[in-house]
């Protein structure tokens, strides 16, 4: 069985790495002609434009990998229907999960693969990338710096601290503080929550208290549940290169998630949904193969059918996956069961689907 192991195996290697070839040069393609002139504008060679292409592609294969696992199967395993080497292995006595044994094997090893890649690879490019795109390119230089997990920007004669979560017009547990040419204290902020409203340009604060100074160098003090107030600041002067994800390598983002942070909860959340983003090629494939087989018993036809209902299905799966992931981020459900649960009932379903097809003899 070691042959038909290596024989299987090296078709699947094979078909992977013609798709992610294939669609990862389709990527870069389109993402050159569209950065092109972001760069030239900006006097950078188009040799340059090519090296912040080759940066990105860490990102893009850990974007591709779940499909890229999916449609190597389906092709794979479509060949083997279309050469009837299925029929022959059956009737040679080998088993329907037996043969795709090495297909789930060899993706479990392209998935901790990686799993690698976003371990050392990822965080380093995603960084350069990022510094290029946001510094050179776009221009944005950085107004503020991190302290144990707060963010402090000066701008307007004022200092603003807050937390954030990537919401670009929510922050937490923001202080406000500005101040006269005499560098007399003239407005004071602190509130549980500040949320900036972009079409009327002004700040809604949440559970918090206004200190201002009056013309008497007397202090006004005022507690409130809910203030509207109109700053000389808002999110565009709040620039700084706050917690990325992808910039954090899995260790780090496991260990910011068991601390004593105010952000562990959301590096819980960051954590449980890239490793769940990598394992979805599994059950993706998993569910995928039994609908091949069923398209191969019913109308004979195998690539042509099963690649579009394949890439549907991956669509569908993602989109519940993406949607489970947006309900974390609201706190109405767990990490755990957002990110976990598409793997679950999928994988049981395929489980159960398969070991039908294997006692039917596929």
């Amino acid at each position: 069985m070691k042959l038909l192991d290596r024989y299987i195996f090296k078709q699947f290697l094979w078909n992977f790495l013609l798709v992610l070839g294939g669609v990862l040069s389709l990527y870069l393609l389109i993402d050159f002609f569209e950065k092109i002139d972001n760069f030239t504008e900006h006097g950078k060679s188009i040799g340059y434009a090519l090296q912040f292409l080759l940066l990105n592609i860490p990102a893009i294969y850990f974007q591709l990998s779940p499909v890229c696992i999916l449609l190597a199967g389906i092709i794979t395993l479509g060949i083997l229907n279309q050469n009837k080497e299925t029929i022959a292995l059956n009737a040679g006595g080998v088993s329907f999960i037996r043969i795709i044994t090495p297909l789930m094997i060899s993706s479990i090893i392209i998935t901790f693969t990686t799993i690698a890649i976003s371990q050392w690879a990822l965080p380093i490019t995603i960084k350069k990338v990022n510094t290029i795109w946001n510094g050179e390119i776009r221009q944005k230089i950085s107004k503020g710096i991190i302290r144990n997990t707060n963010i402090f920007c000066h701008s307007h004669n004022g200092i603003s601290t807050f937390t954030n979560d990537n919401n670009p017009s929510i922050f937490k547990n923001f202080l406000y503080t500005s101040w006269d040419q005499q560098h007399n204290l003239t407005l004071f902020i602190s509130a549980k929550q500040a949320t900036y409203n972009e079409k009327k340009s002004n700040w809604t604060f949440t559970n918090g208290i206004k200190k201002t100074r009056s013309i008497n160098n007397d202090f006004h003090i005022n507690i409130f549940d809910t203030l509207t107030l109109n700053l000389p600041v808002s999110p565009t002067d709040f620039f700084t290169p706050i917690f990325l994800p992808e910039e954090h390598s899995i260790s780090e983002l496991w260990t910011r998630a068991h601390d004593d942070s105010v952000h562990a909860a959301t590096m819980q959340r960051e954590l449980q949904s890239r490793l769940s983003f990598i394992f979805l090629g599994l059950p993706l494939l998993l569910f995928a193969i039994p609908i091949t087989t069923s398209i191969h018993n019913k109308w004979g036809r195998d690539l042509n059918v099963a690649i579009p209902c394949s890439c549907g299905l991956a669509f569908i799966i993602w989109g519940i996956w993406s949607t489970l992931q947006s309900l974390a981020k609201l706190s109405i459900l767990s990490p755990l069961i957002s990110s976990w649960s598409v793997h679950f009932v999928a994988s049981i379903i395929a489980f159960f689907w398969i070991r039908r097809q294997n006692s039917h003899g596929a």
